[in-house]
């Protein structure tokens, strides 16, 4: 156990705590005194409090809603919902949000051809709708993880002792999803404060602190002030961590015994099902519009004026077909490697009093805290030398995609674990089992939900992820994202609609393929 936690402590300070540090450590100290200085540049740091804030919030109460439909509630459409939860991810931001603009814009599709309003979607309140929209599948696959196991007979018990089934949803339930929401939000916080692809396009004259380091880097290559922006970021990544871990405190959360259960969900009014339902629907209905846009300018002459068909945007995605595969093959190593780990860091936290809990814990979620845009510059500059020098390798892409999904596979299976007694492996020990045949026989089967939740996220945010490959990829380790980049850069739209269109589909086969393998080869084991 000593050795173990000495590897993970080693391992996760040099990839996570040493990339950062040299980012933080390239500017010199007159540098950070312009945080206070520059007008632009604090207006910047309150644009992105504020919008982390209702971004968050917004964020986490749409993914509840859909956990809650989809784990509790006897509706149809539950596939469709999870659709629509996996849809946002699978897709690079930088070009969806044209869809949005071609839909909802000055001159859009929806609001001024069909509804005759006259709306502009450049600003907070735009950001804030697409945001909601890009990232609640983030906290949805953390909620749903811990909302599945969530305990039926509570809320029975309650209702029969004379509760209400608010008092019982708000007293009992509500609590028991603690870990999960907690979770949840963290995520689409981390995820809302870093992003920089959605503020560049919709945000207009609304700044954040992304996009100005970003500017800074890609304009003047400025790398200094880069950095000192990017750094900015940390403080309130720091804060949400600390405010995420007083929340969920050291209450109990245990609702997996070892006690089956056969109940149903508890029955609810059927004004709030089907409420619900709509909720769900209507949102639903929202994105595949977006998402349909995207996929029909793939086979138009034009995107947004000529809708003529054609298969010329085609040419793009077969001239690239070594980028595609080295979205998926990274992707799919990275994903292993985070659920894995993750999986090992969450243990040691819940499990075991180490002495060093905490500061697993911060390791573990400190890559959420930070830009990916400079994590993967932190990769570039910490390992392009010896000892361990990793430039242009596969290795260096597969790393940096593992650390950059670590928070997320870590938070859903922390959660996951909060919800499983301790009896359960006190009893397997004390049957001889030991401790690696605990983990493996007890706790990875209960834990399967939030296991598969944590790798579909990290698979397909691997797939469509940009800001951490864009410093670190070389001409034979190149993504299909930065394929599509070059083309909105020289404003071949169609082309890149085509080529995002091919990688959601890729993404979603080989997430269907990993589903279905295990499935069958567990039914061919004899009984």
């Amino acid at each position: 156990m000593a050795i173990m936690i000495a590897a993970v402590i080693l391992s996760t300070s040099y990839f996570v705590v040493w990339p950062i540090a040299k980012v933080v450590g390239y500017p010199k100290a007159a540098d950070y005194l312009q945080l206070l200085t520059n007008a632009r540049w604090f207006q910047a740091a309150l644009n992105s409090l504020f919008m982390t804030v209702i971004s968050t919030l917004s964020c986490t109460a749409v993914a509840f809603l859909f956990a809650y439909a989809v784990a509790r509630l006897d509706v149809p459409l539950k596939g469709l919902f999870r659709f629509i939860t996996l849809l946002p991810i699978v897709s690079p931001p930088f070009i969806v949000a044209l869809s949005y603009i071609l839909l909802f814009g000055r001159q859009g599709l929806i609001s001024q051809r069909l509804l005759h309003l006259n709306i502009d979607i450049y600003g907070w309140q735009g950001l804030w709708l697409v945001q909601t929209i890009t990232f609640f599948p983030y906290a949805y696959a953390v909620i749903y993880g811990v909302m599945k196991f969530a305990s039926v007979q509570l809320e029975y018990a309650a209702c029969n002792l004379g509760a209400t089934r608010w008092q019982a949803f708000r007293h009992i339930f509500l609590p028991l999803c603690r870990p999960g929401i907690a979770g949840g939000a963290l995520i689409a916080a981390m995820n809302v404060l870093a992003d920089f692809g959605n503020p560049m396009i919709i945000g207009g004259n609304f700044t954040l602190l992304p996009t100005e380091a970003y500017m800074q880097m890609s304009s003047w290559f400025d790398l200094s002030s880069a950095s000192v922006l990017s750094t900015a970021l940390l403080l309130p990544a720091v804060t949400i961590f600390f405010v995420n871990r007083v929340w969920v405190g050291k209450r109990s959360y245990v609702t997996v015994t070892g006690k089956a259960s056969g109940l149903r969900p508890y029955p609810v009014p059927f004004a709030v099902k089907w409420g619900l339902f709509a909720c769900c629907l209507l949102i639903s209905l929202f994105v595949l519009t977006v998402y349909g846009v995207l996929f029909y300018g793939a086979f138009t002459k034009t995107w947004g004026y000529d809708w003529s068909f054609t298969l010329h945007n085609l040419k793009y995605v077969s001239a690239k077909g070594p980028e595609l595969y080295n979205s998926i093959r990274y992707a799919l190593f990275a994903s292993l490697a985070a659920v894995a780990f993750g999986m090992v860091l969450a243990y040691l936290v819940q499990r075991r009093q180490t002495g060093v809990n905490r500061l697993i814990d911060l390791l573990a979620i400190l890559p959420g805290a930070v830009p990916g845009v400079f994590l993967g510059l932190g990769f570039a500059l910490a390992f392009n030398q010896p000892p361990v020098e990793l430039s242009g390798t596969s290795a260096i892409m597969v790393l940096a995609l593992l650390f950059w999904n670590l928070p997320a596979c870590y938070s859903a299976c922390l959660a996951g674990l909060q919800q499983i007694g301790k009896s359960l492996d006190e009893a397997s020990l004390n049957m001889g089992a030991g401790s690696f045949g605990t983990f493996r026989f007890v706790l990875l089967p209960l834990l399967r939900g939030p296991l598969l939740s944590a790798l579909s996220v990290s698979f397909l945010r691997s797939v469509t992820c940009l800001s951490v490959i864009i410093f670190i990829y070389s001409v034979h380790t190149a993504v299909g994202t930065v394929s599509i980049l070059s083309l909105v850069q020289s404003g071949i739209w169609g082309g890149a609609s085509a080529f995002t269109a091919v990688l959601i589909s890729l993404a979603f086969a080989v997430l269907a393929a990993s589903r279905w393998i295990p499935a069958i080869l567990n039914r061919r084991k004899p009984s």
